[in-house]
């Protein structure tokens, strides 16, 4: 799975277009149909690739998961607030043993940032047809990107590679974490923070 992360100069964005539209490109949209767009293309293309991933879906627009080591792994579709009808995507980790009542994104990316080393990419979704192209694209690069990302999170070697690489922006939080896998009993911790948090009850199970 780890093949995915040498091909980022390749990959090829669609759908993708400044996030915010002036207002003579506004009044051309179609606001409902753009949402009805959005919901059915996120149903049809995004929502099976993360539930067969073991992710469930969490309040509007964002999946969650909890992997094997005890962290929860996060994917949030971030409508742009203006009613431009783009959106991008973000991702993070963070550990359920630390005592958070709040999620924690120290630990995460923006997919388009991520992918294009610095640019913020931000995917349409004005009517059905540009929307299926951008959620293609999203699902192409959650495939290839943030599922091999999470993949190397899931155990505790990988984990504290990627912890060392956070030192360089924000060692407070890097050094809390590594020191947080010495932990024994974590499972309550992380009972009680699936409760605070308010996560699906399926993440108390696992």
């Amino acid at each position: 799975m780890e093949s995915g992360f040498s091909k980022k100069e390749e990959f090829v964005f669609v759908g993708n277009r400044p996030y915010l539209r002036m207002d003579e490109e506004m009044v051309l949209i179609n606001k409902e149909e753009a949402d009805h767009a959005f919901k059915k293309c996120k149903k049809e293309i995004i929502d099976p690739l993360l539930l067969s991933n073991g992710f469930s879906k969490w309040k509007t627009n964002a999946y969650v998961k909890r992997n094997k080591i005890g962290l929860l792994e996060f994917i949030d579709l971030q409508k742009e607030r203006y009613g431009s009808k783009t959106f991008c995507v973000n991702f993070s980790a963070m550990p359920l043993y630390c005592g958070y009542s709040y999620l924690v994104s120290s630990l995460g990316y923006r997919l388009g940032t991520y992918i294009s080393a610095g640019k913020d990419i931000w995917w349409d979704y004005c009517n059905e047809r540009i929307a299926r192209q951008s959620f293609q694209n999203v699902a192409k690069a959650i495939t290839q990107f943030i599922l091999p990302w999470f993949f190397q999170l899931s155990s505790e070697e990988g984990y504290q590679k990627i912890l060392t690489d956070l030192m360089e922006n924000n060692q407070e939080t890097a050094t809390e974490w590594l020191e947080a896998l010495k932990i024994e009993n974590k499972e309550q911790q992380i009972q009680t923070s699936i409760n605070q948090l308010k996560l699906p009850k399926k993440l108390l199970k696992q």
